[in-house]
């Protein structure tokens, strides 16, 4: 890449008719089916190249896979991985850095009193089984570091789905401003008893994950990778569902789920698929007003 960048400089001053020193102009041709923009300002030359991505047989759109600048006898390099289409046909060198972000993934769900701790809370009793969260990152930008492109760090934007199914006859009810687990034997003011189940509480989420990781290629090109870093987790629609008396209803919403949480998130895996746990550092409810339960999770990921 740096002979390629070595080249296009040579070829500027005969593209580029003399300009003011202030003024900017743009060069474009094509190579191969690589489009190369040359942008020269003042003593500032900006060389990016973009390759045309693809859905099967349609292009969809040009996307920047390398930028150099070159200023005052020196030269510097980016390299910018963008993934928003799944099951584009990219194929993968052994010397680019390519992250592990964009895709789906599924996770059984508990919680714990602390953080921290993997030990499951006393103060709920959930049905682990049928415990779970899904969701799909759908957008990453990544930068890679060094010559070799071991090291990265890459940013993304999914969205999501979680479910915590309690075990018994219990339910998270809203109680005097206070999101308790209930169980159905209480009765109510008008004395008629209450019998739960398959109760559940279940909120949606935009997650925004920023990780380091590492990763190596190997002979067949798949890499082996790990990346560990925090993710930002956006969180609406808290319910609380599920059956009571036999009949399906929404027994409570909003609940006082605290609207935004910082998870940890640790990635490790092999091609395409991976292996993956997160666990949040703040408590699911806002001080004072609900249980301390600190959700984590485990699962697996398949990435394009």
């Amino acid at each position: 890449m740096k002979n390629l960048l070595f080249l296009l400089l040579l070829m500027v001053p005969m593209s580029l008719p003399a300009q003011n020193e202030n003024t900017s102009q743009d060069t474009i041709f094509y190579a191969k089916g690589r489009k190369i923009v040359i942008k020269e300002q003042g003593n500032k030359i900006k060389v990016k190249l973009y390759e045309k991505s693809s859905n099967g047989d349609s292009l969809v759109s040009n996307t920047q896979i390398f930028e150099g600048v070159y200023l005052n006898g020196r030269s510097t390099e980016n390299r910018t991985i963008l993934d928003a289409l799944p099951f584009s046909n990219k194929r993968k060198k052994r010397n680019t850095f390519s992250p592990h972000l964009c895709g789906l993934y599924f996770g059984y769900l508990m919680v714990s009193n602390d953080f921290g701790t993997f030990n499951p809370s006393n103060q709920v009793s959930l049905n682990t089984s049928h415990s779970w969260e899904i969701g799909a990152n759908l957008f990453t930008t990544s930068h890679a570091f060094g010559p070799t492109k071991n090291w990265g760090f890459a940013l993304g934007l999914g969205w999501g789905y979680r479910s915590m199914r309690l075990d018994g006859d219990y339910a998270f009810r809203d109680i005097d401003g206070i999101t308790q687990v209930v169980p159905g034997s209480l009765e109510p003011a008008d004395g008629r008893s209450t019998e739960y189940s398959k109760s559940r509480l279940r909120y949606f989420y935009f997650r925004i994950p920023l990780s380091i990781e590492w990763q190596t290629r190997l002979s067949n090109r798949r890499s082996v990778f790990f990346s560990v870093g925090p993710e930002a987790e956006i969180r609406h629609g808290f319910r609380s569902k599920g059956k009571i008396n036999g009949k399906k209803e929404t027994f409570d919403k909003g609940l006082h789920g605290r609207p935004v949480g910082i998870n940890l998130l640790a990635q490790a895996g092999y091609g395409n698929l991976g292996v993956y746990t997160r666990y949040a550092t703040y408590g699911l409810f806002e001080k004072g007003k609900g249980p301390g339960l600190y959700p984590f999770s485990f699962g697996l990921s398949w990435y394009w």
